[in-house]
C-alpha cells in the first residue's frame, strides 16, 4: 500500500492528508510501539542472553534499521504540511522518504526472514521458543483491547483513501522462532 501511495505521488496524483495521518499512526503505534517493541525488548534481549554473541551483529543491524524507519517516518510527518500547500520541496522530500522507507522495510523483512529467524530457529530449544512465545503473549495482553483490530481497520481505511484493492495476506515468516510470525500485521502495507 505504501508503494501505491508512492506511485500516486510520482504521477503527481494527490494523496489525501488522511492517508498520511493514518499511515503515520500505523507506523508509530503498530510497527514501532507494538511490533518493534516485541523485537527490541523481548526477542533481541532473549536471543542475546541465550546465544553467546552469535546474534549481536544481526541484532545491531536490525535495530539500526528500526531507527532508520523512525527517521523516515519523522521526515514524512515534517513534509506533509508543505506537500498539502503544494510546495515542491516538500513533495520531493515525501517521495524520497517514502521510497527510502519502503526499501528499508523490504530489506529489513528479507534480513529477518532469510537470515535472522532461520538462525534463531536452529539455536533455540523448544523450551526457549515456548518462553519467547509466553513473552509475546504477555505483550499482546498488555496492548489495549481491540488494538490489533483498530490497526487492521486503519490499513483498510488507508487502502480506501488510495482507492486500492485490499492486499491478500502473503507476507510474514512461518519459520520464525517462538511462533512470533514476524510481519503478520504488516501484510500488504509496504
Amino acid at each position: 500500500m505504501l508503494s501505491s501511495a508512492l506511485e500516486k505521488l510520482l504521477r503527481d496524483d494527490p494523496v489525501p492528508q488522511q492517508f498520511f495521518e493514518n499511515a503515520v499512526i500505523f507506523a508509530r503505534e503498530f510497527v514501532d510501539e507494538y511490533h518493534h517493541y516485541k523485537e527490541e525488548h523481548q526477542m533481541f534481549v532473549f536471543l542475546a542472553q541465550k546465544s553467546g554473541g552469535i546474534f549481536d551483529a544481526q541484532i545491531d543491524a536490525l535495530r539500526q534499521q528500526h531507527e532508520h524507519g523512525r527517521m523516515h517516518v519523522t521526515r514524512i510527518v515534517e513534509s506533509v504540511p508543505g506537500y498539502l500547500d503544494r510546495e515542491q520541496a516538500a513533495a520531493t522530500e515525501i517521495v524520497e522518504s517514502l521510497a527510502a522507507y519502503i526499501a528499508m522495510l523490504r530489506q529489513h523483512i528479507h534480513r529477518e526472514d532469510h537470515a535472522f529467524y532461520p538462525i534463531a530457529q536452529r539455536v533455540l530449544t523448544a523450551d526457549d521458543a515456548e518462553q519467547l512465545l509466553f513473552e509475546f503473549e504477555r505483550a499482546d495482553a498488555e496492548a489495549r483491547t481491540g488494538f490489533v483490530d483498530e490497526c487492521r481497520d486503519r490499513v483498510l481505511k488507508m487502502e480506501a483513501l488510495l482507492q486500492v484493492q485490499p492486499q491478500a495476506e502473503t507476507r510474514g515468516s512461518n519459520t520464525d522462532p517462538g511462533g512470533y510470525q514476524g510481519h503478520r500485521g504488516l501484510n500488504g502495507v509496504y
